[in-house]
């Protein structure tokens, strides 16, 4: 049971009613893939720091039909089952074969129906996303007691192929914030000061329901599975445990030391992004003043000796999110990198970046995938537009963030030169 300063034992039993409402959703989604795990045959781990483009990168990627994808984050499936901290006892977002290994037979069920019932790629059709759209919410919103079936009904009734009018109308129904959305466009009202809840399984802006494609047993042995939480990076072995089958490939996905922690200040202040709450509140200079009502919640991912941080000043600690990420990737191996600058610096680069990662996975580059690149998709799940060097805005406070370790780094990732930090 996890204790908080003010406000005494915050109870297990909304992840419990999480589990109990799934259950009733389930047998509506479809059936899992028996032994999903075991069938997929090549994953590839999108691994990088927050706040380092994996949702664009994803995103593009998702135009590919001969790749799968998860729904959303991994996150909350770990949630699920209790690996996460500081049910796993790793004191991070770290987790290795033996947390796998050591799940209770009902936990790794669980977990690997989830698995099996996320997977999948982009649909056309809406047959199935009144269900999503109802397994969702209740994932979204765990302290809110919401009838699986009732929100299955409400989402028929506002069923439309315009996905965020869709997405408007079920969360108006269900009388739940739509501020904690990743909406186009600005929804009325202000900002939240906190979080949407004292206990979260996934974190805010919360991702919307789109038409999906389950992935049958052919498309697991034939398509690369590829998975982007940024966590993962410390959790390498772990999901090499978890996809016994599988080869496993990691996708390094790299971005400037400055424009990352620019891009994580923004993050740890904006009114999403809420990963942990800890027991003690944060005393992070320049975001527990600025935001106290977030002051027990770390955001983004937990990296190691993050404890040293829980009083530095905000620009160090996304210094420090950044450092660990790649050091965690590095000592692991990567197998292809690709950098986020080469992302956002116009359609002929990113064309030539997503050809070569296309090339690498295995796959056509072509159709939909060919048109996505150069074309290029608008900014998900961002507090600003990306666009180069918008981190000198705030340059000599990212500056003084940058320790020695942080720039030997950059260094070793090719961004000595910090004239090329875009």
């Amino acid at each position: 049971m996890i204790r908080t300063k003010d406000r005494g034992p915050a109870p297990a039993a909304p992840v419990a009613g999480v589990v109990r409402r799934l259950e009733v959703l389930r047998p509506l989604r479809g059936t899992p893939v028996p032994r999903f795990c075991t069938k997929v045959r090549d994953l590839v781990v999108v691994a990088s720091s927050s706040r380092g483009g994996s949702s664009m990168l994803s995103e593009l990627l998702r135009s590919s039909p001969h790749l799968l994808h998860l729904r959303g984050e991994l996150n909350p499936l770990l949630r699920l089952v209790g690996l996460d901290h500081p049910h796993s006892g790793t004191g991070s977002d770290a987790l290795d074969a033996a947390h796998w290994h050591g799940l209770p037979p009902w936990s790794r069920a669980l977990f690997e129906a989830e698995l099996s019932l996320d997977a999948g790629s982009p649909g056309t059709g809406v047959e199935n996303l009144a269900v999503d759209a109802a397994w969702r919410l209740v994932v979204q919103w765990p302290g809110l007691d919401l009838d699986p079936v009732d929100l299955v009904r409400t989402a028929e009734a506002v069923l439309d192929r315009d996905l965020p009018r869709f997405a408007r109308a079920l969360i108006g129904r269900a009388g739940v914030n739509p501020l904690y959305y990743d909406l186009p466009g600005r929804s009325p009202g202000p900002r939240p000061a906190g979080p949407p809840g004292d206990v979260l399984l996934e974190e805010p802006p919360f991702v919307l329901p789109r038409p999906w494609r389950p992935a049958s047993e052919h498309d697991l042995a034939t398509k690369p599975l590829v998975v982007k939480t940024p966590g993962n990076a410390y959790r390498l072995g772990f999901l090499r445990a978890v996809f016994p089958n599988a080869r496993l490939r990691v996708l390094h996905l790299t971005r400037n030391p400055a424009a990352s922690v620019n891009g994580l200040v923004d993050g740890w202040l904006h009114h999403g992004f809420h990963a942990y709450r800890m027991d003690e509140p944060l005393r992070i200079a320049g975001y527990a003043d600025v935001r106290p009502a977030d002051r027990h919640w770390w955001k983004f991912d937990l990296p190691p000796c993050w404890s040293a941080y829980t009083a530095a000043a905000l620009p160090r600690v996304c210094a420090h999110q950044w450092w660990s990420s790649h050091r965690a990737v590095l000592a692991h191996g990567a197998d292809h990198t690709v950098r986020f600058e080469d992302l956002i610096s116009g359609p002929h680069r990113r064309a030539d970046a997503v050809e070569r990662v296309a090339h690498w996975l295995g796959v056509p580059y072509d159709g939909p995938l060919k048109r996505t690149a150069t074309a290029g998709i608008p900014a998900t799940v961002s507090t600003a537009a990306p666009r180069p060097g918008r981190w000198r805005a705030r340059e000599a406070e990212v500056r003084s963030a940058l320790s020695a370790d942080v720039l030997a780094m950059a260094e070793r990732l090719g961004y000595a030169r910090d004239d090329h930090w875009i």
